[in-house]
């Protein structure tokens, strides 16, 4: 059987691009024309054609626009998880800032939806090995699983030792879950085919060479959009051919390939991918009595432990640490 997948998209508007100068400021996004509600019904509308469950990264600024729009993926049987509030990247912030903008976030999706948010994913995968404290503020904020890590050579963040698979990160706080971006590994470069420029510039027989791989080795596929990714009418900001590039190439081959997508795969949704991979182990049993059990040798910031798993058995897991 194969591992569950995930289908994720980040909610923000075409002008939510990070780090760069031309692109407007907070104070002005009231100010601008908004695309991304037209963007999510065709996204919606794909996902429910081909009965896909999928999550659905908020930020809390768009999302406080949106309320019926948010309610509209609930109902529809999607997970709402947070993508922060002002689109902030954690390395170049101060913790307490960061901590005040992901905080607002839940609350702000809370309110909307009258529910629990249980995921968070950081804009631009921008959490770097350097600011391992953002997975601190993460778990303290109630957030019960991560999924900002980027395994891979990136430049909005990317930690590039860490583990391809779903892996505890050992945090101030307790243990947090993390579900890294799917990629794979092609002549010791990890290479990610799964979301962004890089799905829309892979062919479908490439992405579809990756999917075995990464389902021969064990692990889910994750896959991530914008909705902006679809919109080949979007206004374009002037950042320069190389950035342009990434963001604008081959706008018009998106939904194709999620349609693909979703009707040769089967997804579920980032909560449940996490829940199933903590219930693998008895937690009461495995770290309140400090079962740890160093397995292997440690390399980079990883160690494999035997956790004691519910069935009696020590099974294999992946605990990170990094750094503060």
């Amino acid at each position: 059987m194969l591992p569950s997948n995930a289908m994720t998209i980040d909610v923000e508007d075409w002008f939510h691009i990070l780090d760069s100068s031309v692109v407007p400021d907070m104070t002005q996004w009231s100010h601008l024309p908004l695309r991304v509600e037209s963007n999510m019904e065709r996204i919606l509308l794909l996902l429910a054609d081909t009965d896909t469950v999928g999550t659905f990264f908020w930020l809390g600024w768009v999302a406080q626009r949106f309320p019926r729009l948010v309610r509209r993926c609930r109902d529809a049987g999607h997970e709402i998880a947070s993508h922060g509030y002002g689109h902030l990247l954690a390395y170049k912030v101060r913790p307490k800032i960061f901590q005040q903008d992901i905080t607002h976030a839940k609350s702000v999706l809370e309110d909307i939806i009258g529910a629990e948010v249980k995921g968070f994913r950081a804009p631009g995968f921008g959490i770097k090995k350097n600011c391992g404290w953002a997975f601190d503020v993460i778990k303290e904020s109630g957030y019960k699983y991560d999924s900002s890590v980027f395994p891979g050579t990136r430049e909005h963040g990317g930690i590039v030792d860490s583990p391809l698979e779903i892996h505890f990160i050992e945090t101030q706080n307790g243990l947090l879950p993390e579900i890294p971006m799917s990629a794979v590994e092609i002549f010791d470069h990890k290479i990610n085919l799964f979301g962004g420029g890089y799905l829309r510039l892979a062919s479908k027989s490439l992405i579809r060479w990756g999917i075995k791989k990464i389902h021969a080795q064990g692990r889910p596929l994750v896959v991530y959009i914008h909705p902006r990714e679809i919109d080949v009418h979007q206004p374009r900001l002037p950042l320069g051919l190389r950035r342009g590039f990434k963001c604008y190439v081959n706008l018009k081959s998106t939904m194709a390939k999620l349609r693909w997508l979703c009707q040769h795969y089967s997804f579920s949704t980032m909560a449940e991918m996490a829940k199933s991979f903590e219930s693998q182990f008895s937690w009461a049993e495995a770290v309140s009595e400090k079962q740890l059990s160093l397995h292997g040798q440690t390399t980079g910031p990883e160690a494999t432990y035997r956790i004691r798993s519910v069935m009696g058995k020590l099974r294999p897991v992946r605990l990170v640490s990094y750094s503060h």
